[in-house]
């Protein structure tokens, strides 16, 4: 009924286009078949007054009304939209004149809306027209004729679905019917599939912007519910639509469920429905250890839900989930959470990022095991720090017989040097940190390094230290090093938890003698702590006898000095009234009582000796021998 209502109206528009012609200039001199169309247009132009416009008796024509004349120009094409004035000189009569407007040769857009059973619906858009032809098989022929303006539409009903053409021309009345036509071809459908919301995305507090599946062609309707899954508000109506912005939300405190459906835009009524897709209204609740996170939502649907933190995957959890706690963080770090529910099909819902810094309020131990070790540059103190935190810095505070600590210096590893370290100062240390989530540890361990002190008494030397202190399961045992002049290991005593020794051992060789005391902690994981080291330079003694017998009986032959620790010795002897009679820079060389080669008598002989030991100490010695003449 619809569709002949359209036919009988377009039959009397057309009527009244054709009754207007020709058209008469205003002194009806002459006619022209049109006087308005799209460009180009083409006028052709009849004289009515006899005997003018001839060879003989011509007439000048002015088509665009700029002076420009043209004699006897019966046809011609306007190319350029606007409104001319036709001009037509008579000679010895003057001039006649006609309005011809040409305007903009548009093709009129139309949406083409499918329907159900192989029908369907098109609205023209376009309005500068006053008559729309539509062409529904692009046969040339009109089938329906509707005025233009807000509610353009017409109705057709094919015989089969499959792949039809429509051309849609724009007619304006007493114009010429030579606008262009707009041809669009679809796809007729025997029934109106149903359409696919892709992806949700939360953009911003008041924004969600959808991604669609669905065929053109298609009127859509979408449905909007608020903190439930319906019922469901009409939000929009969208053609062809791939995507969507829906503005003036309020995604932080509401959850909005989406729906959006194929519109019969012929029967007036909703098709086929998409899946229900929803938003998330995602909580970060940043705890001392852990970052909480929960959402509201519908969990009609879903599949499961992935959460990203920091724009990466971090864990899927089930449908029926409402909330996730974090606790694999590190303190002071800012974390970014997004939300994604799948739906099965692959239909994706994205939460806004919700970011936070986080904390931790916790004690951390204190430092429990440190370990000294005296060196050249001063006093090295090692300590161990418990794996549980990771400290940017410590403090190392000192003190003087573990009274009133005060700040040495700092350290961004787990050891320091204290170079103005001296052992009589009594200097007794704690190491104490602020951890990464800027918690203070507990007091330190009192570390009171080993103290060795010694002395020496006719080369026999007494040590004692003090008990180290720095390691929470004490002391295992005592080992004492004993090195040479060149730093070598001597010999290493084990003390067990004793702090005094006595070396009374005779020692011909090393005259210079480090001490150092090792503590062996109980723990095996901790390192050694070293003493101060004690240097001993031994006394050197000479040795020589009162009186020797050279006659060759092999006792007591010669006269010698000797003693330990010598490296360099000159040996003079000299008779009772001071004459030189011998002397030797060789150590080891003796006198054999003889002077130039002949026996000397017997007879008190005084010696000196000028020696140099092996610590560059030179003293001399002197004393009388008294040479015996015993017969063998």
């Amino acid at each position: 009924m619809s569709r002949n209502f359209v036919l009988i109206v377009g039959t009397l528009f057309m009527a009244s286009v054709a009754m207007a012609q020709p058209y008469t200039s205003a002194l009806g001199r002459f006619q022209v078949d049109q006087v308005k169309g799209c460009a180009p247009l083409t006028v052709t132009l009849t004289n009515l007054l006899a005997g003018n416009c001839t060879a003989g008796n011509p007439c000048s024509m002015d088509y665009l009304g700029n002076g420009q004349q043209t004699l006897n120009l019966f046809t011609f094409q306007y190319t350029t939209p606007g409104v001319y004035k036709l001009r037509v000189l008579y000679q010895g009569q003057g001039d006649d004149e006609i309005t011809i407007t040409v305007v903009p040769n548009i093709q009129p857009n139309f949406e083409i809306y499918s329907c159900a059973n192989s029908d369907v619906t098109i609205k023209v858009l376009e309005k500068s027209y006053q008559q729309l032809l539509i062409d529904f098989t692009n046969d040339g022929t009109t089938d329906a004729t509707i005025p233009s303006g807000n509610n353009a539409i017409a109705y057709h009903d094919y015989a089969t679905p499959g792949s039809k053409t429509i051309a849609v021309r724009g007619l304006n009345i007493n114009s010429a019917d030579n606008c262009d036509s707009k041809v669009q071809t679809f796809n007729a459908l025997a029934a109106l599939p149903p359409p696919a919301i892709t992806k949700l995305t939360v953009l911003d507090k008041a924004s969600i912007q959808l991604d669609f599946t669905a065929q053109p062609n298609i009127q859509y309707r979408l449905e909007v519910a608020v903190n439930s899954s319906g019922p469901f508000q009409q939000l929009a109506t969208l053609y062809d639509p791939t995507t969507y912005k829906v503005t003036n939300l309020k995604t932080e405190e509401n959850f909005y469920c989406f729906r959006l459906s194929a519109f019969d835009a012929c029967l007036g009524s909703i098709a086929a429905s998409s899946t229900t897709i929803c938003s998330q209204r995602l909580n970060l609740n940043i705890q001392s250890g852990v970052n909480n996170l929960n959402w509201i939502t519908t969990n009609t649907g879903i599949q499961n839900f992935t959460i990203e933190r920091n724009g990466t995957f971090y864990t899927s959890i089930g449908p029926s989930q409402s909330g996730f706690p974090d606790s694999n963080i590190d303190c002071k770090v800012n974390y970014c959470y997004r939300l994604i529910t799948r739906y099965p099909g692959g239909a994706t819902s994205t939460t806004l990022e919700q970011c936070g810094v986080s904390f931790k309020i916790d004690n951390p131990p204190a430092i429990t095991n440190a370990s000294t070790v005296v060196t050249s540059q001063g006093l090295e103190i090692k300590w161990i720090q418990d794996p549980s935190s990771n400290p940017p810095g410590y403090e190392i505070l000192i003190a003087i017989d573990d009274q009133n600590y005060g700040a040495l210096g700092t350290s961004s590893s787990t050891q320091f040097l204290h170079k103005d370290y001296l052992t009589e100062s009594n200097f007794t240390y704690r190491v104490n940190y602020t951890d990464e989530c800027d918690n203070k540890s507990g007091e330190g361990i009192v570390i009171d390094p080993i103290r060795l002190t010694g002395s020496m008494d006719n080369n026999v030397i007494s040590l004692s230290w003090t008990e180290y202190e720095g390691w929470i399961n004490g002391v295992n045992e005592y080992v004492i090093d004993k090195l040479n002049l060149n730093g070598s290991l001597i010999q290493s005593i084990g003390m067990g938890t004793s702090t005094s020794f006595v070396d009374d051992d005779p020692d011909p060789v090393n005259q210079f003698v480090t001490y150092k005391v090792r503590a062996i902690p109980v723990e095996g994981a901790v390192s050694v702590s070293i003493s101060n080291p004690l240097v001993f330079i031994k006394d050197s003694k000479i040795f020589f006898p009162t009186a020797f017998s050279p006659n060759g009986d092999q006792l007591n032959d010669e006269f010698f000095v000797s003693g330990q620790y010598i490296v360099k010795m000159e040996l003079s002897i000299f008779n009772r009234w001071g004459e030189l009679i011998f002397t030797t820079t060789k150590k080891d060389e003796p006198w054999n009582g003889t002077i130039n080669g002949k026996p000397a008598a017997e007879d008190a002989y005084v010696w000196t000796a000028q020696v140099t030991d092996r610590a560059g100490r030179t003293f001399k010695e002197s004393g009388t021998v008294a040479l015996l003449r015993r017969k063998k």
